[in-house]
């Protein structure tokens, strides 16, 4: 990576390093290292760093609200979508470091790896700048999501979400099973079942039943967004004499 490719890099993320050794790391794919001289570690540190400011941002700004829609709006900025909308942006796709068969496959292009990219240069900021200055650049970087969460009205609730996107897939709504698990009378533990079809897709707990409800819709919604939810809708009837008609 020559000096001048790097000078762009930190021109698009709007500071410079003090410590350049960091961000070639973070933009190393393990592709392009036999050793552990890649972004893994960087990626894994940057993920935490990431989480941390934007729920301190979402605290301090909507303080206000309930800790189910502060998760949410931190699923909608922090995710493999939006994070490579934000690498899209700094062009970061134009720095990393693959394997030359890498590069031909178009893994330079890949949400995943931008996204984890992505993070792996958070952390090299944390570790080179310390939080504070981390948060600011993070903060710029995130300017115009932040800007958009301001306007409630287009922010939806992660079960609304949830279901119209499935819905969108041709897929049946979830059903939500809740029920008491734990702690005393006054203090209860709710645990929420999630449920598309007969399939248990998820589960997740809470104080209240609300809180219980919109967590397992909003990890579910991750899941989708990651293409991690696997989904088997079982054929209709009808659906079935038809395969078998024309085979």
């Amino acid at each position: 990576m020559f000096e001048k490719d790097i000078g762009k890099l930190e021109k698009e993320l709007g500071f410079t390093f003090k410590n350049r050794i960091l961000l070639i790391e973070a933009i190393t794919h393990k592709s392009f290292s036999t050793s552990e001289d890649n972004n893994q570690r960087l990626e894994f540190l940057g993920d935490s760093i990431l989480n941390t400011i934007i729920s301190e941002y979402l605290f301090d700004e909507f303080g206000h609200d309930n800790e189910g829609k502060m998760t949410s709006m931190r699923a909608s900025l922090v995710n493999e979508n939006s994070l490579y909308e934000l690498a899209k942006k700094i062009k970061l796709n134009n720095f990393m470091l693959m394997s030359e068969e890498e590069i031909l496959r178009k893994g330079n292009l890949r949400k995943a790896a931008l996204s984890d990219t992505f993070e792996a240069i958070i952390g090299a900021i944390f570790l080179d700048q310390g939080y504070d200055k981390t948060k600011v650049i993070v903060t710029n970087l995130f300017n115009e999501e932040l800007k958009n969460l301001n306007n409630v009205k287009t922010f939806k609730d992660p079960k609304s979400e949830l279901q119209e996107s499935l819905q969108s897939m041709k897929i049946k709504p979830p059903k939500y099973i809740t029920s008491v698990k734990s702690g005393p009378p006054h203090n209860p533990v709710f645990e929420t079942k999630l449920f598309i079809g007969n399939k248990l897709i998820n589960r997740s707990e809470g104080f209240k039943k609300s809180d219980s409800e919109k967590k397992v819709a909003t990890d579910t919604l991750k899941m989708l967004k990651n293409n991690m939810l696997e989904i088997t809708e079982e054929k209709s009837l009808l659906k079935k004499i038809i395969d078998s008609l024309i085979r």
